[in-house]
């Protein structure tokens, strides 16, 4: 028996997308699961907004919808829609405009982040799944590079929230150069050991001030180049570095002020004390020494 399309499927098969990032990082993991819904919900909304021409000069797509409106669009109370917008806003995923009187306020909706333990996450994930692939794709895959890996699997499925590379998330951090000069040669350990690197970036400013921005660097470093095994925790993996730094520095500085004196010998002492010191030239040799000269010079002169 043949089968044909029905408009009833078409409208079963719409899905509201919700990022997979509010329940794996810890800037949405405690969202409520109304704040999370009425996310999708206005995410879902965003094409009715380009329709009404709703977007500003600089192309960023607004909302115009009253408490009320939105109460009837999430299907609860004002107070409610009141308390969503306010967690959204804490979590930076509603930005709110005011347009003046008798206007709706403008609201904008912003996109999630996701950080290199989302990231991680993703990739196994997509590898405990390889049927959805041709072997000769998955050939493919894991002969690249990590980094080359990660921006692959990310465009393997369009409906995922976008995520960032791993390059974007160390960019972005509020560090020195030197630091993330050296996490970028080290992605491979980062994204292996499944390390959060804005635990560096907190652990640096907690022990900033103890060593140079070079030191610290080095420390960092070391870690990540020389530490067997996984690191588990790269905050208390960090602290011993820095522990060590200090306590090298310390014996650096200490053998630099211990220079020892010049050994003077006794003759140079009596030298010193001699009454005839002060007599300059060849009055100061003994006779002894004034004919030897003599000698010498006459052996020289031919």
């Amino acid at each position: 028996m043949k089968t044909t399309f029905n408009i009833a499927d078409q409208v079963t098969e719409r899905f509201y997308r919700l990022p997979k990032v509010f329940f794996s990082n810890d800037l949405y993991r405690k969202m409520s699961n109304d704040a999370k819904i009425a996310y999708a919900l206005l995410q879902d909304r965003l094409e009715l907004s380009i329709k009404n021409d709703w977007f500003d000069e600089e192309g960023r797509i607004f909302f115009l919808f009253g408490n009320e409106q939105l109460g009837e669009i999430l299907n609860c109370s004002k107070p409610t829609v009141i308390k969503i917008k306010k967690e959204l806003q804490k979590c930076d995923l509603l930005m709110e405009k005011r347009m003046g009187l008798s206007k709706s306020n403008r609201l904008f909706l912003l996109k999630p982040v996701a950080d290199i333990e989302d990231v991680t996450t993703f990739r196994l994930e997509q590898k405990s799944i390889p049927s959805l692939y041709s072997p000769q794709k998955l050939n493919i895959l894991t002969s690249r590079s990590q980094k080359s890996l990660l921006q692959e699997v990310i465009s393997l499925n369009t409906n995922d929230t976008e995520v960032v590379s791993i390059d974007q998330v160390i960019s972005k951090l509020d560090i020195p150069t030197s630091l993330k000069e050296v996490m970028m040669e080290n992605q491979e350990r980062l994204m292996d050991d499944m390390i959060k690197v804005k635990d560096i970036e907190r652990h640096y400013k907690a022990h900033a001030g103890i060593l140079t921005d070079y030191q610290y660097a080095s420390a960092l470093q070391y870690s990540l180049e020389k530490t067997k095994g996984k690191i588990k925790n790269i905050s208390a993996r960090l602290t011993k570095a820095v522990e060590d730094k200090q306590k090298w520095i310390k014996e650096q500085q200490a053998s630099s002020t211990n220079v020892k004196e010049e050994m003077v010998p006794d003759w140079f002492e009596e030298y010193k004390e001699s009454p005839n010191r002060k007599r300059q030239g060849i009055e100061e040799l003994s006779e002894e020494m004034k004919i030897e000269r003599e000698q010498l010079l006459k052996e020289l002169r031919g």
